[in-house]
């Protein structure tokens, strides 16, 4: 499922999934979305972590919640006091005091050092101290003091080493898969020399974390032998020379006790540079190298990936993510249609232009607002000028109107949505011969008429609606009327088309017989036509009565090319000097 908030961890080793764990990500926050395709939007890529140097270093005091178990991976094995572990090697690099190392002592006092040469591996490992932080003279130096005292980790006085030890291991898993591993030093339920476990047991852990270079110190239990080495402790960091040093202000050398208590020690000297690469779906964006990225989504397929890389201590840190964002804002809202009117005497036309439920498509009405305006100005700045009366609004000519809807639940997008209200020209009547002969048994369809959608009636004005099958009377006028647009002729100030009809079988001195003859018919190339008289005028329609041919020959026979039309039946006009005559004519 894509994620609407945009909140992604760019650096995989974001360790936010505890209380106080280190904010060393960097996240996207909300983007703005956009309403439209093709609008535009920015992400930010923020740093939670702002990646620094180890020269110096800065500590806080966190809530006491260790991500970490206090048993695991390596013991050091209780066959005596006071020695270094073996050398461990770290599968990552770390930075400390401006240093790169990639190997580590663990004491059995509590400290782990990255100094191998002052330090020999499973030799003495120095309990004695009473200076504070820094010091050159200091006993153990570019060490992680946590807690630095003088446990005994012989047996006795241990009564059961399978949990009362001294043990280190390295995660990497989940979140703390590399490069966001970690190296972890438990020293776990341990008496103090001389008092043993008469002022009670010693339970810390330090946490070293790969890339940030962070390091935390969890303090479980901490009690004081006053009357060995003074009681002395120390929770903190010094670098090789003594020269510099950081401790939480109660926690240098000293005689004090503590439970439950965590510290972490960030590095706080440069900012290090970040460069940033942005991709789109795979592809490098060139030019694209800030912590910001200008997108203009046509749809929510698109997935942003961001890199970000630095360097520290000589080491190449290149930290990437990618997800799918919906920048897009998406809505199953349909576009208003546009409406149409026929054109009338007055002017003036009045409608419901309210087309929220059919913009609604379905959904909720009560999570959007509609508002109709007349320009586009006060559409996009949201005036009060808006239309009030919607489900009468009079209108005199072809306008837009520009319907606005507002999501009130969870875009917030406002979209413009403009539709057009036009006036239809008048329509005209038909057209055709006024006077036309039929057959005994033939209907008003058989009458030829030029037009679309043809109606017939009884009268030129109102009257009454005529089938098409209604059979034709002798000495009678019908009115047609033709239909384009949804607008009917008869709407409008032309008249319809009156047309009076003889039947020719009972004769009528108006009409001459016509001499006329054409052959064949129905035809597939040429249409041959003859007359006793010359042929003036050959006019060819077709079923909708638009003119496809016409002719003025002049001579008594002629022949019509109909090899380019289409297959169908036309009507043809034909005219000499006395007469005139419409038949039909079937192209095959």
């Amino acid at each position: 499922m894509k994620k609407n908030l945009l909140m992604i961890a760019l650096f995989c080793f974001a360790l936010t999934q505890a209380q106080d764990a280190p904010l060393v990500g960097i996240n996207i926050p909300d983007a703005q979305m956009v309403c439209n395709p093709g609008d535009c939007t920015v992400l930010n890529a923020v740093n939670q972590y702002i990646p620094k140097s180890t020269d110096s270093y800065s500590v806080q005091n966190i809530n006491y919640n260790p991500l970490f178990p206090f048993s695991g991976g390596v013991t050091i094995p209780p066959n005596g006091d006071d020695y270094w572990s073996p050398v461990f090697n770290l599968p990552f690099s770390f930075c400390f005091y401006g240093n790169t190392y990639n190997s580590v002592l663990v004491g059995t006092n509590g400290v782990i050092t990255f100094d191998l040469t002052n330090n020999v591996p499973m030799n003495f490992c120095e309990y004695s101290f009473n200076q504070t932080i820094p010091n050159a003279n200091f006993p153990i130096r570019n060490a992680i003091y946590g807690v630095y005292q003088d446990t005994d980790i012989r047996t006795p006085p241990i009564t059961n080493s399978s949990f009362q030890n001294i043990n280190y291991y390295v995660v990497d898993t989940g979140v703390f898969a590399a490069p966001n591993r970690a190296f972890i030093v438990n020293y776990n339920q341990l008496p103090l020399y001389d008092c043993l476990g008469n002022v009670g047991l010693q339970t810390s852990q330090i946490v070293i974390h790969e890339g940030t270079n962070i390091i935390e110190v969890f303090v479980k239990s901490r009690t004081s032998c006053s009357s060995w080495n003074n009681g002395s402790g120390v929770i903190g960091l010094q670098n090789q020379n003594g020269t510099s040093a950081i401790t939480p202000s109660t926690r240098n050398t000293g005689d004090w006790t503590a439970t439950d208590e965590a510290w972490r020690f960030t590095p706080n000297g440069i900012s290090l540079p970040i460069t940033y690469q942005w991709f789109m779906d795979g592809f490098l964006v060139p030019g694209a190298n800030s912590d910001s990225f200008v997108v203009c989504p046509t749809d929510n397929q698109t997935t942003y990936t961001v890199q970000a890389t630095f360097e520290n201590c000589g080491n190449s840190f290149v930290l990437n993510d990618q997800n799918d964002y919906d920048l897009l804002a998406t809505y199953s809202l349909a576009n208003p249609a546009d409406f149409s009117v026929c054109s009338n005497d007055i002017g003036i036309y009045s409608i419901d232009i309210d087309q929220s439920a059919y913009v609604l498509n379905g959904a909720n009405p009560a999570d959007y607002d509609f508002k109709y305006y007349n320009n586009q100005t006060d559409a996009e700045f949201g005036t009060n000028n808006f239309i009030t009366t919607v489900n009468n609004f009079s209108f005199t000519q072809n306008q837009t109107i520009y319907l606005v809807v507002e999501d009130l639940m969870s875009s917030g997008c406002r979209w413009i949505m403009p539709f057009s209200l036009n006036i239809n020209p008048p329509v005209a009547p038909p057209t055709g011969d006024a006077n036309q002969t039929y057959n005994p048994g033939q209907t008003l369809n058989d009458l030829v008429v030029q037009g679309q959608n043809i109606q017939w009636y009884d009268s030129a004005v109102g009257g009454n609606l005529l089938s098409g099958t209604t059979l034709l009377q002798n000495d009678t006028t019908y009115y047609a009327s033709q239909t384009v647009n949804d607008c009917e002729s008869r709407m409008s100030n032309p008249v319809r088309l009156a047309v009076h009809v003889y039947d020719v079988t009972m004769g009528n001195q108006s009409f001459v017989k016509s001499d006329f003859k054409i052959y064949p018919n129905p035809t597939h190339q040429f249409l041959n036509i003859s007359n006793t008289q010359k042929i003036q005028e050959v006019v060819l329609l077709n079923s909708l009565g638009q003119k496809v041919l016409e002719f003025y020959p002049n001579q008594v026979e002629y022949i019509i090319n109909m090899t380019q039309l289409s297959a169908g039946v036309y009507m043809l006009n034909l005219k000499t000097e006395t007469q005139s005559q419409t038949l039909k004519v079937v192209k095959n």
